[in-house]
């Protein structure tokens, strides 16, 4: 269970190592420029889009100190309507650095434009359980408005030091490389799952 636990791990870090700053109108000369992409649908009322934790033999564990099932994710499908806008927009520059596509990419330089648009909804967006305009601002994605945009490149930062410092200083972990992403203590919440 540790190994599937750490695979797990280190895919969504992997995504999340792509992903913070998007949103951004195109940048000048690099793709048509969108002041802001198309109305996205609101998310469904209705039952949520994706199963609820896994319960029965083989679940995550419940109880003190064993992790929390994840909240339910109620913005996916206004996430997912936006990321497919972004992505038409950018048609043809997908593989293209996200800096030369996006405005105002302060980390993740060189990932690919499609893949931090990815990043953004399946990782940060996901984790948190948010929608987009939890960091951005309609109409002006590339903006420094909303405090939870720093504060995101901030715990960019922060995963970078517990998993590339910290994490490898300690003995004995059955784990070739350990590491924690943004869902490791949000889980699908935007406050931190403190209370196990």
């Amino acid at each position: 269970m540790l190994r599937r636990i750490s695979v797990s791990l280190a895919v969504a870090y992997l995504a999340v190592q792509t992903f913070v700053g998007l949103w951004s109108a195109m940048a000048p000369g690099s793709v048509a420029r969108a002041d802001s992409p198309p109305p996205v649908s609101r998310p469904a009322t209705g039952p949520a889009s994706q199963p609820g934790p896994p319960t029965g033999p083989g679940s995550a564990p419940q109880g003190p100190g064993m992790m929390m099932p994840a909240a339910t994710d109620s913005f996916a499908h206004e996430r997912d309507s936006l990321m497919n806008v972004v992505l038409t927009h950018i048609a043809g520059h997908e593989n293209a650095p996200a800096e030369s596509v996006f405005k105002n990419i302060r980390t993740m330089k060189g990932v690919s434009a499609g893949r931090l648009v990815r990043i953004m909804n399946f990782g940060f967006g996901r984790s948190l359980g948010v929608g987009c305009r939890h960091c951005h601002a309609p109409g002006g994605w590339d903006k420094e408005d909303k405090p939870q945009k720093q504060i995101a490149r901030e715990m960019m930062a922060m995963t970078e030091t517990i998993n590339n410092e910290l994490l490898p200083k300690i003995q004995n972990l059955k784990s070739e490389k350990p590491t924690v992403n943004c869902t490791t203590c949000h889980r699908g919440s935007v406050k931190p799952a403190l209370n196990l």
